[in-house]
């Protein structure tokens, strides 16, 4: 018994003097914290409203606790930078009385509120987040921020012909509405930001006028990153989308890149001229919200544009009239676990109710995607081969029917996989395209030099 007792005393003498080592601080000079990272920078902010939050680690690796008698910014009050410290807001820029007890580290949350310079050019700002130690050391983190001045539209209606040409970016909250009889003009070079909810509802007219190298740019409005290589401009569901009414007319779009929307274009009984477009990753919560276009008896001429990537149908025609010419269709969405819908989808008919189709033709279009077969139709009379439906010299994945007049000239894309051996390869490891990064998801659907498809679709 006695030897149990010294054995006792023994392990708690033991851990007494843990738990005192672990409460030892030191005031060791060259006893120093190490950062996370060396600056914390914030890229691009849009100015007057607050940034995302950025985490630095502040960590211990000296056998000794560290007290940090304070924490400041270099600018205090008038940065721009805000600053918590393990739990405690600097306010005023500036904290006291910190500790960071030895092996063991503490979190430091920062954002930033940047100014509005009223300016078409970005501003840069920089700080210095201080640590002051006890000992006397003092080191820092350096702070950065890019701040961007944009233009506010918020549940704007435009009631007169419009011709909008920006420098800065154009903040949309809410619905951007242009009315029935209305013209809106968009320039080259002009680009729209759209919060959560914002979208563009065509009651009128809509003309963008891009031009090679100043595309006019419909994106979602954060600029901040996803995953720390992954922006989210790459993913989407950032805003809603493009929405042409049927007293819409007369649209026309050029040069036109439209992304990281819950849908592209939807539409009924108006026409669209594109020309050089980009329709790219379109995905919300369900597959029937998140078409690419959905064009429901509407008039359709297309060249060199590309439709990419969507939660449902990347082009998805109802009945009227479509003419495509050197266009890509591509269905390789990754996000999401649902149901994911085809590169082209054709029908007649919208449940039981009927809606002709007067011609729908496509010309040296690229039709690909993951699958086996990514065109995919619903007639009144599935038996019919009366629709009237044309493929002329195109490139597509999907079944080779050879008694199916509908083809013309065309490529199966199985049968090339077949003959060059790639059959069951990832388009990246196939060299079809120019750029197909399932990582950083970045994608550019023009055919690859040597590629089987080179020649076919959009090319940029």
């Amino acid at each position: 018994m006695k030897a149990l007792s010294l054995y006792i005393l023994a392990i708690a003498s033991l851990l007494f003097a843990a738990c005192d080592d672990y409460d030892d601080f030191t005031t060791d000079p060259s006893a120093r914290l190490t950062f996370s990272d060396f600056t914390v920078a914030f890229d691009t902010v849009i100015t007057a409203q607050g940034s995302s939050t950025r985490t630095l680690m502040v960590r211990n690796y000296n056998d000794a606790g560290l007290r940090i008698r304070s924490v400041a910014l270099q600018r205090g009050a008038d940065s721009p930078f805000r600053v918590n410290v393990d739990g405690q807001y600097l306010d005023g820029g500036s904290g006291t009385d910190f500790e960071v007890r030895t092996q063991d580290s503490i979190f430091v949350r920062l954002e930033c509120t940047l100014p509005d310079t009223d300016k078409d050019e970005v501003t840069h700002y920089d700080d210095r987040l201080i640590f002051s130690l006890e000992s006397g050391t003092v080191q820092s983190v350096d702070l950065s921020a890019i701040g961007m001045d944009v233009h506010r539209w918020t549940d704007m209606t435009l009631s007169e012909d419009v011709t909008v040409e920006s420098k800065r970016p154009i903040l949309v909250t809410g619905p951007l509405t242009v009315s029935e009889g209305v013209t809106m003009t968009v320039k080259g070079g002009t680009r729209f930001f759209f919060h959560d909810n914002g979208s563009l509802l065509v009651r009128g007219t809509l003309k963008v006028e891009g031009e090679k190298g100043k595309p006019v740019v419909m994106r979602g409005d954060r600029t901040d990153n996803l995953l720390w290589y992954v922006p989210y401009d790459n993913t989407p569901d950032r805003w809603n989308g493009l929405v042409f009414e049927s007293t819409s007319s007369n649209n026309t779009l050029t040069w036109l890149d439209l992304h990281s929307s819950r849908w592209g274009i939807r539409a009924e009984k108006t026409d669209l001229t594109m020309e050089s477009c980009i329709f790219h990753n379109m995905a919300g919560k369900e597959y029937d919200d998140s078409p690419g276009l959905y064009l429901k008896d509407c008039r359709l001429t297309a060249h060199n544009t590309r439709i990419s990537n969507a939660m449902g149908h990347a082009l998805w025609l109802i009945g009227g009239k479509a003419e495509l010419d050197r266009c890509t269709l591509a269905q390789y969405l990754i996000i999401g676990s649902g149901t994911k819908g085809d590169a082209l989808h054709v029908a007649n008919r919208d449940g039981d109710e009927e809606h002709p189709i007067e011609d729908f033709t496509f010309r040296r279009c690229l039709v690909m995607g993951y699958g086996d077969d990514v065109i995919s139709a619903d007639f009144v009379n599935p038996a019919s081969r009366e629709e009237k439906l044309l493929f002329t010299e195109c490139y597509l994945n999907t079944v080779n029917d050879a008694d199916d007049a509908r083809f013309v000239n065309c490529l199966y894309d199985s049968e090339e996989a077949l003959k060059r051996g790639n059959k069951g390869k990832s388009p990246a490891e196939r060299g079809l395209y120019k750029v197909f990064d399932t990582t950083l998801f970045l994608y550019d659907f023009t055919p690859a030099e040597g590629s089987p498809c080179a020649g076919y679709g959009a090319a940029f």
